[in-house]
């Protein structure tokens, strides 16, 4: 509705003082270089007394690629008033075409009014309106007007107001806005705001709606405020049938380019006697002296807010929320990082509480000493952990210790041979806790743990040929590299790794010695970018891989035979044409003979308008998913995207999305639909859902939102 309202003073412009005045004298005021004014008529009289001009008879005039017609143009040139009426007619250079029965105006206060104003605006939008006024350049108001950008004598949509009062560049306000539909009323509004400055005007959004078995018909509603250049905010008052009214704000501010945040809250006193609300805050700034702040706030209720009402999969399975605060500066070899974090549980009956309060982390990067060839680089932390240890919602078993880890390592490349690499790095380990606690409970004064570690990386000799296909196709090149890995840690004191309650994965410094072997092949290509320069391109990478532990190997026979091989790992990540895609990863068990894991993603795009995506996730006592997309432009305008999730050991579809598009450029209208079948877990119950969400697009107007976060399982091949 915004568009077409800033054409609307082209209406105006011949009916302005210096457009109707210049009738009076020869050579009008010259406010526009070369612009002239030329007016025909059958009669044209000048009454001294009356102060008046008349023209009548067919009246034209012409300025600046303008024409103004009527049968009768009258003027008052002492008090202003005028009145054209009579077959006006109005032509502009940018193709606006408007008639009308009447006008009047005032030539001194430079308003007006135009009765029966019917047309076109810059050759897209037609409308009609009983009355049109003007009140100055900007401001503006229209009574039972109504306006489309569809042709016909019954348009495909129409939207008609009572009233409207315009002030250009600010704001709409609406009286009585009806959207109808092959002249069938379809929405109403009865009072609405609407910015026109689409950047950050203040105004009502336009509602989104949708339906679903479990929140029965949903209707959101929002107020946008933009309270100052640097902050603005969304009210929400969401309606759930099912539910209740789900309140809820949103507020952003960014005073200076290295400062912004936003926070978020939502609330529900559901009809079913359960209280849902979340809060999240996050905070960015950047510091004069280098130093860098990013914080989160993320609370939630224990009823889960998250897997009740959110889309994203990823927010909706998770089971802890994260809060934290982190404060960080980087040189150009060393990095500081200032940690506080809060993890909670968000499922129901259930504490699982940890706290790092704080963490401060010092990392050297690898740089190189002099020139020994030699390189060093760190990492050195301290931890304050908090811990409840008993997940049990009613008992409460805190936990705290402080940690102190320092890890350097050396490394030293070297080439023994010109197709050979050879890199060892050698660190130690002192990690130094203020108590301990073993799985009984009992706990230990402080203590200190002393570790080292060393890898060698071996790489080479790599192959590698050029191959010309006949036909005139693309060369490439195909490279083989071979790679070997040793680790190895040695074994710590039995006793102190008894007092160690793991956390993270500087706890778990376990003995270690590991040979790694694997292979890589890959293909290379050449693409022709944008700008005619040749590209290379990864086409293809295949890597085969595999450990051997020989700590395994060593152990002495038990009631389980010993296994040394790790899994025997391959993937295949390919995109021999933009059109066809291959990934593939498996892990096969040499010693039980049976796959661990396998996974597989294919797309095809087999024509312009047709693609097909679909994905296999396998894990070894485990569920399996296929997840599928087809998308089709079946036709011009037209498109439609099936999506599925399938759970094969239940044998049952976990989500179905089904998504109808129409939008054609030689259409006045267009429209999406979206239908969503999903099964959502919530705690250890489940619930079926099911969703429809519509959108409507007005060509020249934007759309009446359906509510879709773009949040739908689809997926395309630019997504892999």
């Amino acid at each position: 509705m915004i568009n077409y309202l800033k054409y609307i003073c082209l209406l105006w412009i011949l009916l302005t003082p210096q457009a109707l005045l210049w009738a009076e004298t020869e050579t009008p005021p010259d406010q526009h270089e070369g612009a002239s004014v030329n007016i025909t008529a059958d009669h044209l009289s000048q009454s001294g007394e009356q102060n008046t001009i008349k023209a009548w008879g067919n009246v034209i005039v012409f300025y600046q690629d303008r024409l103004l017609r009527a049968d009768r143009v009258t003027i008052n040139t002492e008090s202003g008033m005028g009145e054209a009426f009579g077959n006006i007619y109005l032509k502009t250079a940018e193709g606006s075409k408007i008639r009308s029965d009447r006008t009047l105006f005032n030539i001194k206060s430079e308003q007006g009014q135009i009765f029966q104003a019917r047309g076109s605006i810059n050759e897209e939008y037609l409308f009609k309106a009983e009355k049109m006024t003007r009140y100055s350049d900007t401001h503006y108001s229209m009574e039972n007007g109504a306006i489309t950008t569809c042709r016909g004598k019954i348009p495909d949509w129409l939207i008609e107001t009572e009233s409207m009062d315009i002030i250009q560049g600010d704001r709409i306000l609406f009286r009585n806005l009806k959207l109808k539909v092959k002249d069938i009323p379809i929405l109403y509004f009865p009072i609405g705001y609407i910015p026109m400055d689409r950047t950050r005007k203040s105004g009502l959004l336009i509602p989104s709606f949708g339906s679903s078995n479990t929140d029965g018909f949903t209707l959101q509603n929002a107020y946008y405020w933009a309270i100052s250049q640097s902050t603005d905010a969304t009210v929400y008052i969401d309606y759930l049938s099912k539910r209740g009214v789900k309140p809820g704000i949103e507020y952003r501010y960014a005073p200076a380019d290295t400062v912004r945040g936003e926070f978020r809250g939502f609330y529900l006193d559901d009809d079913n006697d359960s209280k849902f609300w979340k809060v999240d805050m996050t905070h960015v700034q950047s510091f004069s002296n280098g130093f860098n702040f990013n914080g989160k706030l993320d609370l939630e209720s224990d009823d889960g807010f998250n897997k009740t009402f959110e889309n994203d999969t990823d927010q909706r399975t998770r089971r802890q929320t994260d809060s934290f605060a982190s404060l960080n500066k980087t040189w150009t070899n060393n990095t500081l990082d200032i940690l506080t974090r809060y993890r909670d549980s968000s499922q129901s009956q259930r504490d699982d509480t940890l706290g790092q309060l704080p963490q401060v982390t010092f990392k050297t990067q690898r740089i190189q000493l002099g020139k020994t060839g030699m390189f060093f680089n760190q990492e050195s932390s301290f931890t304050s952990f908090l811990a409840d240890l008993d997940t049990r919602e009613t008992v409460d078993d805190h936990f705290t210790v402080q940690r102190l880890d320092f890890h350097p390592q050396i490394s030293l490349p070297m080439n023994p041979l010109s197709w050979l690499t050879f890199t060892p790095t050698l660190g130690i380990r002192e990690t130094v806790y203020s108590k301990g606690r073993d799985a009984s409970g009992k706990k230990f004064s402080a203590f200190s743990r002393e570790s080292f570690d060393f890898r060698g990386v071996l790489e080479g000799p790599k192959f590698h040929k050029i191959y010309e296909p006949a036909g005139g196709s693309s060369k490439f090149k195909h490279v083989i590299e071979p790679r070997f890995v040793v680790d190895y840690i040695p074994s710590t004191d039995f006793d102190d790794r008894q007092k160690i309650h793991t956390f993270d994965q500087v706890d778990e410094v376990d003995p270690k010695s590991l040979v790694t072997y694997s292979i890589t092949q890959r293909l290379l290509t050449k693409d022709t970018g944008s700008e005619n320069v040749d590209q290379s391109r990864e086409a293809l990478r295949f890597t085969v891989s595999q450990s051997y532990d020989l700590r395994e190997d060593e152990r002495a026979p038990s009631t389980t035979p010993n296994q040394p091989f790790s899994d025997l790992r391959v993937d295949l990540d390919s995109r021999l044409y933009d059109s066809l895609l291959l990934n593939f990863d498996a892990e096969y068990d040499v010693h039980d003979s049976h796959l661990s894991s396998l996974n597989l993603e294919v797309g095809v795009q087999a024509t312009d308008s047709l693609t097909m995506l679909l994905e296999r996730r396998y894990t070894k006592n485990e569920n399996t998913f296929w997840s599928g997309t087809i998308d089709w432009a079946f036709k011009k305008g037209w498109k439609v995207q099936y999506s599925s999730r399938y759970d094969e050991q239940a044998s049952t579809f976990r989500e179905n999305d089904l998504s109808l598009l129409y939008d054609d450029d030689c259409e006045c209208w267009g429209f999406t639909f979206d239908f969503i079948q999903r099964t959502l877990a919530t705690g250890a119950s489940e619930r079926d859902e099911t969703k429809f969400m519509l959108g409507i697009k007005l060509k020249g107007f934007g759309s009446i939102s359906s509510g879709r976060d773009q949040r739908l399982i689809h997926r395309t091949l630019d997504d892999y």
